[in-house]
């Protein structure tokens, strides 16, 4: 009978156990909350900042588990985000403007009116670029050539295949439509003769660099004004001379802005978070060793209004507790 009741209580003791981790497993996964953050293909500038950013938010902020989720571009990041399979992501203005519009690439699928808006994250330049030997000197010199302009459904794709247009000689250049990593691979072995990005410096690019001094192609005055009049979203910048090794010459290109969204539904006070630890001064240095573009974080209020893309209640929060008045455009039809 001792020995029976000695088993008994060893059972019992045990089955208390499994119970109490059980439980304390449940809370645990109670406590996290699981973040997708959307970022482009290796070989993009945005996997690796989205990388970066993940890391930050995981050690800074308590009872998260934020993961980059990788995918080919802008325009599929969008499509992730419309079916609720990312929580943010970063997009270019184009992509943003035409999924709420449900306009260019998503002219079948409709307007999209679930995305709010958190931040701007940096002025984007889209260039062109071939190998310093190559008989290509201008834009017009991409007729008849092999020319890469970003991976299916990226942001980079979408602008290269609209300047393109712009410029009359789209359907005169022979398309491709490679991956980040391997465009600057294809051009450094003469597999390709030029390659559209979008964001500088582009660790593709800087493949490219490894092996062959690079040339950034430059705009004339009237391309510009072709471009810009059939796409007002766009302007002129300047790439500084350094960007690249190879390149030091400051540089007229076609820019935009990259902005960060978030899903309409997404935890505001999350979003307050993320935003309270990427403008940490504390965090800039940190940031900028991930990527230099994160010098580049602004509110970008201005341009987002003229979007029509209101912000994010937890986006809201932010920015007014930094003092910045919210114009009414901005402000998401949630909180009026």
């Amino acid at each position: 009978m001792k020995k029976q009741h000695r088993f008994s209580k060893i059972f019992w003791g045990f089955l208390v156990f499994l119970f109490a981790i059980a439980f304390m497993a449940s809370l645990a996964s109670a406590k996290d909350q699981y973040i997708r953050l959307g970022c482009g293909g290796p070989g993009g500038s945005w996997f690796k900042m989205v990388g970066g950013l993940s890391s930050l938010f995981n050690k800074k902020i308590e009872n998260v588990n934020v993961s980059a989720v990788s995918s080919g571009g802008s325009v599929a990041l969008m499509r992730l985000i419309r079916k609720g399979e990312l929580e943010a992501t970063f997009t270019h203005t184009l992509t943003a403007y035409d999924s709420w519009n449900g306009a260019g690439k998503f002219e079948k699928e409709g307007p999209y009116k679930g995305i709010r808006m958190m931040t701007g994250m940096y002025e984007s330049v889209h260039h062109f670029v071939v190998r310093e030997d190559s008989d290509i000197k201008s834009m017009s010199d991409l007729v008849g050539k092999r020319v890469n302009v970003g991976s299916p459904g990226s942001g980079s794709a979408a602008n290269s295949t609209i300047i393109l247009e712009g410029l009359g000689i789209y359907d005169k250049v022979k398309i491709n439509n490679l991956s980040f990593g391997d465009a600057g691979r294809a051009v450094g072995d003469g597999q390709m003769d030029a390659l559209g990005m979008s964001g500088a410096p582009m660790a593709a690019v800087v493949t490219l660099e490894a092996s062959h001094k690079i040339r950034v192609l430059e705009f004339s005055d009237a391309e510009f004004k072709k471009i810009f009049t059939q796409s007002p979203f766009y302007y002129k910048t300047t790439l500084p001379a350094g960007v690249y090794k190879s390149w030091n010459k400051p540089t007229d290109l076609i820019a935009f802005q990259v902005y960060w969204i978030a899903h309409e539904k997404f935890d505001p006070e999350a979003v307050y978070k993320m935003l309270k630890v990427a403008y940490d001064p504390s965090n800039k240095d940190y940031l900028k060793s991930v990527h230099r573009q994160f010098g580049g974080m602004s509110a970008a209020l201005q341009p987002m209004k003229g979007l029509g893309i209101p912000l994010h209640p937890g986006a809201v929060k932010y920015w007014k507790e930094k003092g910045m008045d919210i114009p009414a455009e901005l402000i998401p039809p949630e909180m009026k």
